[in-house]
């Protein structure tokens, strides 16, 4: 998905955007969920070097695939973790209460977090958008 956004920071090749109103936005369903995203924030790769400065506009790259496996990672993957805890718990030990099954549960969604962590702290310019024009 391409994306219009505006310089708002620049700090050698990784760029600080804000997101306009984009026509994309306009046309999406999910407009009211995310309640706009035109005072958002978000930082782009400056792969191919554009000399950029604060308020100039660029075209970035936002692909689908990355983006649907980021929110899975985050929003979904330690959501399934806390289901394995909470069961995982019942199964090792079947006179457990619910109790301790949730902090099973608990415990998955924090290694999940955990997890998403790890992955993503050192290449963290392989999953960010990609400015790809100077407008």
């Amino acid at each position: 998905m391409l994306e219009k956004a505006t310089v708002v920071n620049v700090k050698n090749k990784i760029i600080t955007l804000a997101c306009g109103d984009s026509e994309g936005c306009s046309s999406c369903a999910a407009h009211g969920f995310c309640g706009g995203v035109s005072d958002k924030t978000f930082e782009a790769w400056n792969a191919n070097s554009f000399e950029l400065e604060r308020g100039d506009s660029v075209e970035v790259l936002l692909p689908t695939g990355k983006t649907i496996g980021s929110a899975f990672m985050v929003m979904i993957f330690p959501l399934l973790l806390f289901f394995l805890g909470f069961y995982a718990v019942k199964l090792i030990d079947a006179s457990s209460g619910e109790g301790l099954q949730v902090l099973g549960g608990l415990a998955g969604i924090a290694a999940g977090f955990g997890i998403n962590f790890l992955l993503n702290r050192k290449p963290a310019k392989k999953n960010m958008p990609e400015i790809i024009r100077k407008l």
